[in-house]
């Protein structure tokens, strides 16, 4: 039941994600954190992976190039 209950916040959390911004929505965001966060410490249990929460923690792949002034001043 518990992770029932912590899958329906996460699945809510992204949900107002999409919302406007407005005080409401941060309000809202900061009550899931917080509830999500109280589940977690008091169980021992962790939030659901998701694509949306793993494509968040990935690293970038964005390689920058030197820009070619580097170039003509080495040369």
């Amino acid at each position: 039941m518990r992770h029932q209950w912590i899958a329906a916040e996460h699945h809510r959390l992204h949900t107002v994600e999409s919302w406007p911004d407005s005080p409401h929505k941060e309000a809202t965001l900061l009550a899931i954190h917080s509830k999500l966060a109280s589940l977690a410490q008091d169980h021992g249990a962790s939030t659901p992976s998701c694509e949306v929460c793993l494509s968040r923690r990935r690293a970038s792949g964005v390689v920058r190039f030197p820009s070619s002034q580097q170039g003509e001043r080495a040369a």
